[in-house]
């Protein structure tokens, strides 16, 4: 039976025997802790829901104000005199100025302008207090603003999305400290004063670095954006928490710490930016399952060829700062003839570095903490970083070594998957060699012909063929976004050819699709979308499938052509964003739609070059906003410091 065939051939009978009630949480709490009454039907609707209020309550002003600022930006740089001197956009490094406002347009254009915007207000005052049902009950908004701080319990968002997780809050507090933060080989706790000083030590380390130190090898667009990132975000200090590992036995947690938003995180932004330049000499880097399923499906391996798999202990913990900062040096020195003539002397790279490995602080409750050791949490440049210190130990080690029994080895961050054609003692050789580098450790499974890596079931054959399958978790709760989530119509159909896609790829024998996209369907059911509208959206997306069977993935930027890229961003100058905050009973899409042509769409395009308007929805809160948040809540004589 085919895809096609399995829609069609379902029925309400079907139904009613396969729905069962999905579970709605991972609950760690200790046996005698009794749930408030109706958490299970909240939490069953999953984090991602949106809530929907019985009025849109849309702020219109806002949305002009937002609209007009846009129109009078694209019409300055269009009508800006070239003044000869060249300027390098990054958008990855953008940090916008709040305090400049673009000057007033021409009569026409600020004509167009107004009368959209007095359309737009007519239109706004006829929905804006229209009620409408709302999408959760009186009992669960209230049960969601107890469960928000409630004193005993603490919900989280689990690692690698399996779902909701419940908990004692002293719980969870004790296995943070245990665990990360009082132990004091890696984290020393800083009293307020402390803070204070260390708080000035790193503004003066940032402004030092790129004010003078360093000016003359910065170009003057990453000087303004670690300008205005200071400007902007000064002295705030990043916030500790941690994520359930469910999928572990026993589960453990996963520490995080928020670092966006602080100042000291443009500097590991722009780490970052440049580090990713050197990726592509890393022989193992991987971008995605994607990218290593096609790496691997592409040829024929030789007989007798098998699999293992490796994780990293905690790799981030222990990458001893000297020892990684000098891994990066020694890609650096190794690669500074094919490095871009723009890239950052390595004496730049290395004081960045040092300044953001080694002033990593978190705020965990009333606590103040600093990292001492291993690579600084919540960073951006951790990833690349991670990447680079283990990849020098592959590229000067492993690989030359064991370059007769590996026929390729491919590592995502902490996790590697190895093809293998050698002994047991070669590979008991390469065991002991690969834990041969710092403090580093890796727990390696056997050689097989079967492994698990990343969302990927990877079987070879005694003749060297590689088959794939879709791999999922067995904790996952499969909490898909419910039709009455305050959402777009259309998302679900989004999400469906998303996960079609994806499973078309990963899946070689046609079976093993078939069985997956059953799985879906039926999970699709149980969240309470009607099994009608359900067939139509999975014949559309298997149609479409049909359509371009196979075909791979758009090129990445990294291997578009440049002049390709400046195209596309050019291209962007021709669009015209009007954003508006999302309510399913406001003023329809096609509605805006017709206002804008009929009100200002031929002038724009006449006079600022405008050939596409687009409506650019934001979500409303969802429950996580609302239950998963950064800052701990604590209750009183609870505090993180009576835990110390």
């Amino acid at each position: 039976m085919n895809v096609t065939q399995y829609y069609r051939s379902l029925d309400w009978d079907t139904i009613t025997t396969n729905a069962r009630m999905t579970h709605a949480l991972h609950n760690l709490c200790s046996s005698n802790i009794i749930l408030p009454p109706g958490t299970s039907r909240l939490l069953i609707l999953c984090l991602n829901f949106c809530i929907k209020t019985p009025y849109p309550n849309i702020n219109i002003k806002t949305v002009i104000d937002q609209f007009t600022k846009d129109v009078r930006n694209l019409n300055f740089w269009l009508n800006k005199e070239d003044d000869g001197e060249e300027r390098k956009y990054i958008p990855e490094l953008y940090v916008k100025n709040e305090e400049w406002n673009p000057p007033h347009a021409s009569a026409e254009i600020e004509a167009a302008i107004k009368r959209f915007a007095r359309a737009l207000r007519q239109e706004h005052k006829a929905y804006n207090h229209q009620w409408s049902r709302p999408n959760i009950t009186q009992q669960q908004r209230h049960l969601l603003m107890y469960l928000k701080n409630h004193p005993i319990l603490i919900i989280l968002a689990s690692d690698k999305n399996l779902g909701p997780v419940i908990m004692e809050r002293t719980v969870y507090i004790q296995r943070c400290l245990d665990d990360f933060l009082a132990k004091p080989t890696q984290y020393d706790r800083l009293t307020k004063q402390q803070v204070g000083a260390t708080s000035r030590k790193i503004s003066y380390a940032y402004q030092k670095f790129h004010g003078s130190t360093h000016s003359a090898s910065i170009c003057p667009e990453i000087q303004a954006f670690f300008h205005r990132t200071e400007e902007k975000y000064g002295d705030n200090i990043a916030r500790f928490r941690a994520s359930p590992k469910v999928h572990k036995s026993p589960w453990n947690l996963r520490p995080v710490i928020a670092k966006c938003g602080t100042t000291i995180e443009g500097l590991s932004k722009w780490l970052d930016y440049e580090l990713q330049k050197l990726r592509h000499y890393i022989p193992s880097y991987i971008k995605n399952s994607y990218e290593y399923h096609k790496k691997i499906t592409s040829r024929k391996w030789p007989a007798g060829t098998l699999l293992f798999t490796a994780d990293a202990t905690a790799m981030y913990d222990n990458i001893d700062i000297d020892h990684g900062i000098k891994s990066v040096k020694l890609w650096l020195d190794s690669l500074r003839e094919e490095l871009p003539n723009d890239f950052p002397p390595t004496d730049v790279i290395i004081e960045a570095l040092d300044i953001v490995m080694r002033n990593n602080v978190a705020q965990f409750g009333d606590c103040y903490f600093k990292q001492l050791c291993g690579t600084a949490m919540g960073t951006s440049v951790a990833v690349i970083y991670a990447g680079l210190y283990y990849a020098w130990h592959e590229k000067t080690k492993l690989l030359p070594t064991y370059n007769r029994f590996i026929l390729d080895l491919s590592r995502f961050v902490d996790d590697m998957c190895v093809l293998w054609l050698g002994s047991y003692s070669d590979w008991l050789d390469f065991q002991r060699d690969m834990n041969d580098y710092g403090k580093l450790r890796w727990t390696s499974g056997r050689t097989s012909n079967r492994v698990i890596f990343l969302d990927l079931e990877i079987m070879i054959s005694e003749d060297g063929v590689i088959s794939t399958k879709t791999y999922q978790k067995p904790q996952n709760l499969y909490l898909y976004i419910p039709p009455h989530s305050a959402h777009m119509q259309r998302m679900m159909a989004g999400i469906v050819y998303g996960e079609l896609k994806r499973y078309n790829w990963q899946c070689t024998d046609r079976r093993d699709y078939v069985d997956i996209v059953g799985k879906f369907f039926n999970r699709c059911l149980k969240r309470g979308w009607e099994l009608k509208h359900l067939k139509r959206i999975f014949l559309e997306a298997e149609n479409k499938l049909s359509n371009h069977e196979r075909l791979p993935l758009p090129s990445s930027i990294d291997q578009q052509d440049p002049e390709e890229q400046l195209d596309q961003e050019l291209n962007t100058r021709d669009r015209l964003f009007l954003k508006v905050p999302f309510h399913p009973n406001y003023i329809p899409r096609q509605r805006i739609r017709e206002i804008y042509r009929l009100e200002c769409e031929e002038e724009l395009r006449q006079h600022v070059g405008v050939e596409r308007f687009i409506i650019a929805y934001s979500r409303p809160p969802n429950l996580g906003d609302i239950l998963t948040r950064s800052s701990l809540y604590q209750v009183r004589g609870e505090e993180v410091s009576t835990f110390l």
